[in-house]
């Protein structure tokens, strides 16, 4: 097995496994563009992507609690993300591949797992097309935005909001990095240059929004969404009063696999399109 930097090894991986039990929700989307079909899933964000839940809904939910239910899978191979509390029961059922978040960036982990199972040619053919597909959208945006502009990326738990740098989804990757717009100094500062995710009042907001707001939206957090709204310190952002927020769908958003980016970099060339 290759060395890679954050992912350790625990037994016999095979190259080509038939039966993928797979806990690392993160990489869902990966395995599935390389060809590599999963046999279970453990987020409903998972089951609700618009991208890839067709492919899970007729493979069961499972936590890694459920020894006995991963056991009667009979898996060629498990992923999990590291410090996993079954780890050692895990072990014991099949070969297993830990795996820390963060280690690689969103491209790099495409490679990672393509050098794991022998997917290295598959992994660099949708490279090569993913930069050919960046390169277009941004020519397509020069005319409609200005490149110096600053985005922030938002989302809502409990009522609660959230700000997201450049490598926990939502959005983020596909902003920051591969289209290479700016984030303000406060989310330079608090964010991308700390945990890469930041809880933040009502009253802090305008520190953190930039130019342009990415607001991630679902049927659970638009109640949230909407009080914000109504509140004159979100009236009264630059960004809210020029027109320049961004409400994309939180399902769609939510990951950063080659699958996902591929539809969410033509939904947000779409939604600037909209704001001119």
């Amino acid at each position: 097995m290759p060395k890679i930097e954050g992912i350790t090894y625990h037994g016999d991986i095979p190259k080509n496994p038939k039966k993928v039990v797979n806990f690392a929700y993160s990489y869902t989307g990966y395995l599935l563009q390389l060809g590599i079909d999963v046999s279970s899933y453990s987020l409903d964000l998972e089951k609700n992507s618009p991208v890839f839940g067709d492919k899970l809904k007729d493979v069961p939910q499972l936590t890694t609690a459920d020894t006995e239910a991963i056991a009667a899978q009979k898996p060629d191979v498990i992923l999990v993300f590291s410090g996993d509390d079954n780890l050692e029961t895990l072990k014991e059922i099949a070969p297993v591949i830990e795996i820390t978040y963060g280690k690689s960036d969103y491209l790099k982990m495409l490679t990672d797992i393509g050098q794991i199972f022998g997917k290295e040619k598959e992994a660099q053919a949708w490279l090569d097309q993913w930069d050919k597909k960046v390169t277009t959208a941004k020519e397509e945006l020069k005319g409609l935005i200005d490149t110096s502009s600053t985005f922030t990326v938002m989302d809502f738990f409990d009522k609660n909001i959230f700000l997201y740098g450049n490598n926990f989804g939502r959005g983020g990757e596909l902003i920051y990095r591969a289209l290479g717009f700016a984030a303000p100094a406060k989310v330079q500062e608090d964010i991308i240059n700390k945990e890469g995710w930041f809880g933040v009042s009502q009253e802090a907001l305008p520190e953190y929004v930039g130019d342009y707001v990415l607001v991630n939206v679902n049927d659970k957090t638009k109640e949230a969404a909407a009080s914000l709204k109504e509140s004159d310190i979100w009236k009264n952002l630059p960004a809210v009063k020029n027109g320049h927020v961004i409400e994309i769908d939180y399902n769609l958003f939510y990951f950063s696999d080659p699958m996902s980016l591929d539809l969410q970099i033509d939904a947000f060339v779409s939604e600037i399109q909209k704001l001119q």
